[in-house]
């Protein structure tokens, strides 16, 4: 019904965006909504995929074509969700996503919430050798800070983000004990950071 929404950005959550297009205000969700910090106030476009489900109307946005095309992917296979679905791409590192499924490590795969070590396996029986790395094109991964610090000026809000991807309190606590943020200059760079924590460790 929707191929994407081009509007104003309002606001940004900790789960979701807030679009405003022609008068209407939409709420949009997306895994680690803080990747378009630098875009508030300012005129946006997101592509979006529209769900339905217990009479309940949800919009899921990405940043490209092509991650709303692995978003689709991914819910095609038996066990993910929407929102396991943006958990694994809030990482926003495609191009490691797409390799790993197409090289069938599925342990990867487990790292993300609600997928589990059947779900993961069965992401690599359904997909594998099915998604091409160019579809990784407009991934925003950038590369990761190399010294430690001992001040999380965004713990709040990484805090929230992570905890609307699914990550439990223990693994929460443990990133933000155990992973290098010195570089972090946004809370954008802070989620990424995390995540790749997360999935490495």
């Amino acid at each position: 019904m929707f191929e994407f929404i081009a509007g104003t950005l309002r606001s940004i959550e900790s789960d979701a965006l807030i679009i405003v297009a022609n008068g209407i205000g939409y709420r949009i969700l997306m895994g680690n909504p803080y990747r378009l910090s630098d875009k508030l106030g300012q005129a946006v476009k997101v592509w979006v995929y529209l769900s339905l489900s217990q009479e309940m109307l949800r919009l899921y946005g990405f940043k490209t074509k092509a991650e709303k095309q692995l978003f689709l992917n991914l819910i095609s296979v038996k066990g993910i969700g929407p929102m396991s679905a943006l958990s694994i791409l809030a990482l926003d590192d495609h191009e490691g996503l797409i390799t790993a499924i197409n090289s069938g490590d599925s342990q990867f795969l487990t790292k993300f919430p609600g997928v589990g070590k059947k779900t993961a396996q069965q992401i690599v029986l359904d997909l594998e050798g099915k998604i091409d790395l160019p579809m990784a094109e407009g991934s925003n991964s950038k590369p990761m800070p190399s010294a430690a610090t001992d001040a999380l000026p965004y713990e709040g809000e990484l805090t929230a983000a992570l905890e609307s991807l699914g990550y439990s309190d223990k693994q929460i606590t443990r990133v933000i004990n155990k992973a290098d943020f010195h570089d972090a200059q946004t809370t954008e760079d802070a989620i990424r950071i995390a995540l790749h924590f997360i999935v490495s460790d």
